[in-house]
């Protein structure tokens, strides 16, 4: 397969899941704010909630040079419709859609239709659209084009170099959006404290509205708030939370799954055995990271520091990434 090709796959799996993962984070942080009750949740006072929107997206310097508040409109806006803006669903799904001309014969005719058509309708959206009919009717709009897209995908096309490269792209991407969330999450989640009268500490904020809201704001924007019910019958509890989000193997979302995914993808392109040594260096780091959360318990994660090692993983995803283009992707 040619390096250009290759290419253009790997980024439509990242960008169409980028694509998803803002719609759902912004979709799913708005209405917790609503649910929260509190006074200041949504609106041009609400820090708490769309500040770690931005964190998650590495976008808060961009976004407040050019806003000096963070209403909704302007959230909405930037997180979906403006084009200066990188991770933007339209940049997203634009950037799909080009990588998706430029390899129409690689891919099922559906498959570039569904790119297309989608991107015809989201150019028929604006902010104020968006307001008046509903944020979560839009937002839910992105999240079925993609999953049809990726429906499509798994029904049409064939097994080989083209799906290989098309799921590596996605599944690198969804790791790397949970474990960003999960960290971000989890530091506007840490409990806060204040000095008693008798010296004692006293924890604020555990079981309150805001810290249950949180947890399962971040478990629905990977929608994994049902399974994680399912899986654990004990309630919201953070360490089941890293464990299910970062360490879960059968989990779609969850890191470790992201990572093997990856890993196998890259040894049928490779022609690698499923127990053999790697054989490149994409091989070797994507299978490192895999170890590390295969033999990983949560409360060890936890005790020596969850944003240290969630945080870690980020950079090391990166590092699989730069490898994968290194190794294949230049030309």
């Amino acid at each position: 397969m040619l390096s250009t090709d290759a290419d253009a796959c790997f980024w439509i799996g990242r960008y169409v899941e980028r694509a998803e993962a803002t719609a759902r984070m912004v979709d799913v942080h708005y209405h917790a704010a609503l649910e929260s009750g509190l006074p200041d949740a949504v609106g041009s006072d609400s820090p708490t909630f769309w500040d770690s929107l931005l964190a998650i997206s590495h976008s808060t310097e961009e976004f407040y040079s050019k806003h000096e508040v963070t209403s909704d409109s302007q959230l909405i806006y930037f997180f979906a419709f403006d084009t200066e803006n990188p991770n933007s669903i339209i940049s997203s799904w634009s950037r799909a859609r080009e990588n998706s001309r430029s390899i129409r014969e690689q891919i099922a005719s559906e498959m570039w239709e569904a790119v297309n058509i989608f991107y015809l309708q989201l150019r028929e959206w604006d902010v104020e659209r968006v307001l008046a009919e509903g944020p979560h009717a839009f937002f839910q709009r992105v999240e079925n084009a993609s999953h049809l897209f990726q429906g499509i995908l798994n029904r049409t096309l064939m097994m080989g170099e083209t799906r290989d490269w098309l799921d590596v792209g996605r599944f690198l991407e969804r790791g790397d959006q949970t474990a960003r969330l999960l960290d971000v999450k989890y530091h506007d989640l840490l409990p806060a404290y204040r000095e008693g009268e008798a010296e004692s500490v006293e924890p604020l904020g555990v079981g309150s509205a805001l810290d249950m809201h949180g947890w399962i704001a971040a478990l629905k924007s990977v929608s994994a708030f049902e399974m994680y019910r399912k899986t654990y019958r004990g309630g919201i509890l953070p360490a089941s939370v890293v464990d299910f989000l970062v360490l879960n193997s059968q989990f779609p979302a969850s890191v470790r799954h992201c990572v093997g995914r990856v890993e196998g993808c890259l040894k049928r392109i490779s022609g690698s055995n499923s127990g053999s040594t790697p054989s490149s260096e994409p091989e070797r780091v994507v299978g490192r990271l895999l170890a590390d959360l295969t033999y990983s318990r949560p409360d060890e994660i936890i005790l020596e520091g969850l944003h240290e090692f969630l945080d870690g993983v980020q950079i090391r995803c990166a590092e699989v990434g730069a490898a994968i283009t290194r190794a294949y992707l230049s030309y």
